[in-house]
């Protein structure tokens, strides 16, 4: 039985959180929810109640102060759906603002919402597009290459699958909040363990995605498809497959663009790598990247330069 004194820092863990639903402006649900856990070896004793009432009150306010900041953004986005969600816990604290416009989202946080909000309005499509061509290249712009090497390389290092060969001239890299970095193209796991809520357990998980190129080449295929946003991306380690849905692109030929509608690639990891043909530029904040394993969603901050990739049919 867990007596009423809190155990040691490396077996506990305790959480708040403020969830908030704002529609056009208007706030349509406030929850809060707090807890604890205590490891023991392989078992993990969960409950919604922290019985350190300082701790509690520290953890509650933090989020309060924060969510009131946050409030303050949101009033600016009278056309969208948002939530916003804070936790503040033991071990660290995040603010998170989902932003969606007809039907097409973006995540970042309070510092990035404003200006993915502009972002995502700048971008969404026209009323009519056409259907996905087959067999172009494609331009990863404004980031979006991160959610692709996200699933290619990030997941495949959290699951441990030996490198590929992948560009002389790539690096991708995760970054703790405190500083720890880790070399994902070498195999090298996450060094933060990030868990959803206190019923969860602690993973070794990414945090903030990093790509950047170091004297890649750089050709602009003069027929290509562009990608600006992606709606999501799955990785199947049994594979090795990945699947990215594209939400907002364009498909180019010379000084000519036609919006594309949604559609969905599919590769494996093995046919990414050797499909990375160029890149361009330092890495750019991308909004976009709840990353979902083992039911567990989380945040992964995602940056990454132009990319271009040979067709991924």
């Amino acid at each position: 039985m867990v007596g009423r004194t809190r155990p040691t820092a490396n077996d506990y863990f305790a959480m708040v959180r403020r969830d908030e639903l704002w529609v056009r402006g208007v706030l349509d649900e406030s929850r809060a929810n707090f807890g604890e856990a205590v490891e023991r070896g392989r078992e993990t004793v969960a409950r919604n109640r922290i019985v350190d009432p300082s701790l509690y009150a520290r953890l509650r306010d933090a989020c309060e102060e924060e969510m009131e900041r946050v409030r303050e953004s949101i009033h600016a986005m009278p056309d969208a759906r948002v939530r916003a969600v804070v936790t503040a816990t033991t071990e660290d604290f995040e603010s998170t603002i989902a932003i969606t416009i007809d039907g097409v989202s973006v995540v970042g946080t309070r510092e990035t919402a404003a200006g993915d909000y502009e972002q995502l309005k700048r971008l969404l499509p026209p009323a009519t597009s056409h259907r996905p061509p087959t067999n172009h290249p494609i331009v990863w712009r404004n980031g979006s290459a991160a959610v692709l090497l996200h699933e290619a390389i990030g997941h495949a290092a959290e699951h441990r699958h030996e490198p590929l060969a992948w560009p002389q001239w790539l690096r991708v890299r995760d970054e703790t909040r405190d500083g720890r970095s880790a070399d994902l193209i070498a195999g090298e796991l996450p060094a933060a363990t990030r868990r959803e809520s206190f019923r969860d357990v602690p993973l070794r998980r990414m945090t903030n995605l990093v790509v950047e190129q170091i004297g890649a080449p750089f050709d602009l295929p003069e027929e290509r498809i562009e990608v600006h946003l992606v709606a999501g991306g799955a990785y199947e380690p049994l594979t090795e497959m990945v699947m990215i849905h594209v939400a907002i692109s364009e498909l180019v030929n010379g000084d000519s663009a036609t919006g594309i509608r949604p559609f969905a690639l599919r590769a494996s990891r093995s046919a990414i790598a050797r499909s990375l043909i160029g890149a361009s530029g330092t890495p750019m904040h991308y909004p976009g990247v709840i990353c979902s394993r083992e039911a567990q969603e989380l945040y992964v901050g995602s940056h990454a330069p132009l990319i271009v990739t040979s067709e991924l049919a």
